[in-house]
């Protein structure tokens, strides 16, 4: 998956609810890794996911936990 792909994903919670989109990402340039993905969740709430939290990505990224462990 190209990383461009990422952005303006939905995101939802392990109980589906939705937290928000995709609108950023902290990637490290010299090892070719994602660190984490930022969503951003209503106007100005926005979330830092590590990639360890997500269980799935497809149409949509499925998180492990729920929007309180966030």
């Amino acid at each position: 998956m190209d990383t461009r792909e990422l952005f303006g994903k939905e995101v939802l919670d392990v109980n589906a609810k939705n937290i928000g989109k995709v609108t950023d990402m902290d990637f490290d340039i010299h090892q070719g890794v994602i660190n984490s993905i930022v969503v951003k969740a209503g106007i100005i709430k926005k979330y830092h996911v590590s990639l360890d939290k997500i269980a799935t990505i497809g149409d949509k990224i499925i998180l492990k936990i729920g929007e309180d462990g966030l």
